[in-house]
């Protein structure tokens, strides 16, 4: 296979080729999980649209299976009048990922691309595009992501993932396409993305990420000027506070940063009380930032594992803040797609 680099600003095509071959054979028998997802949020006509489309290639005792590769689906529909904006349990599309559903893993790569094929899903990697196509689980889809600026590293460079044990990193883009479900034909007007490209190794299995603790939030808003990406992860320690300007990207460090529960609701299906109103604040030399992210449709999803299992839970919505620069300049955000997501690990005692 040929590091062949792609026209990203010198970003190698193998980068986002499998990784689990780098490590021992002993560490990929314990766990791996090499994946990689589209993740796109959009506007089509009186709704907004939250879809995801992974794919994983895992194995190893921690999935009770050598190797193989599962398909995830999420397709959350939420209406974006101003008369609707109260938490329901509403429908939505997901599924676990699970031993019990599984397919064959196939890759190619070329000096031209890289393409993973699990099923009837098809994922093209072409940096600065990724394609993703056919149908999983009822969702029918044909999407393109194509990308704003360079990847972001948050679970660390590949360059070290031997050392580590895990590496990723996620790609801020823009989002078009259609999604196809239950006859209904979804086509993008607006649409924002995110490309995740990630290894976990044999001490990063999901349920040890997520730790017995408060678990991670995940949260993404979506502007024309500016984005914002705020995610915390118990079981790992990992965290990043981040906002996307036109012309540069400003991090903030765990200090500098705060997530607020404003109002919260208890779910039917999981019984967990979460936020679905936050506010998330940003504070350096560089900008101030103040987001309120309301959300009021929801769905789950999760990871079954030998010993333990993992639910999640994502919630779309609308943000509204601003962000002031030191020269004085602010730039509001004004009823903005925005997303949380959050979720915890139960052990499997008998495991």
């Amino acid at each position: 296979m040929s590091h062949i680099e792609s026209s990203f600003g010198g970003y190698s095509i193998r980068d986002d080729a499998s990784h689990y071959e780098k490590m021992p054979e002993a560490d990929n028998a314990e766990h791996f999980q090499d994946h990689a997802g589209l993740f796109l949020w959009g506007v089509a006509g009186d709704v907004d649209l939250f879809f995801g489309g992974t794919m994983y290639h895992i194995g190893g005792r921690k999935w009770g299976f050598g190797d193989a590769a599962f398909n995830q689906s999420l397709l959350l529909i939420t209406p974006n009048g101003s008369n609707d904006r109260t938490m329901v349990d509403n429908e939505f599309v997901s599924n676990r990922m699970d031993p019990m559903r599984r397919f064959d893993f196939k890759e190619t790569v070329d000096d031209e691309r890289v393409v993973w094929q699990a099923g009837n899903r098809e994922l093209i990697f072409q940096a600065p595009t990724w394609t993703l196509r056919g149908e999983h689980f009822g969702a029918d889809v044909d999407v393109r992501l194509t990308a704003l600026g360079k990847p972001v590293d948050y679970h660390g460079d590949w360059a070290g993932m031997v050392e580590r044990g895990v590496a990723g990193n996620e790609v801020l883009c823009r989002g078009e396409g259609t999604c196809t479900y239950g006859g209904t034909t979804y086509t993008l007007e607006t649409g924002w993305g995110v490309r995740e490209r990630t290894f976990l190794g044999k001490n990063f299995d999901v349920p040890s990420l997520l730790g017995t603790g408060s678990g991670y939030l995940w949260s993404w808003t979506f502007s024309e000027d500016i984005k914002v990406f705020y995610f915390s992860q118990s079981g790992s320690g990992h965290h990043a506070g981040r906002v996307f300007l036109k012309d540069r990207i400003i991090d903030f460090g765990g200090e500098q940063t705060t997530a607020e529960v404003l109002d919260t609701w208890t779910d039917p299906l999981t019984h967990e009380t979460k936020a679905t109103r936050m506010l998330i604040t940003m504070h350096s030399e560089q900008g101030d930032l103040e987001l309120e992210i309301k959300t009021w449709r929801r769905m789950v999803f999760g990871f079954h594992l030998v010993g333990a299992y993992t639910t999640h839970t994502g919630k779309t919505g609308r943000a509204n803040g601003r962000f002031a620069l030191p020269d004085g300049t602010s730039i509001p955000i004004d009823d903005q797609l925005c997303y949380i997501e959050h979720g915890f690990a139960t052990p499997i005692i008998a495991a």
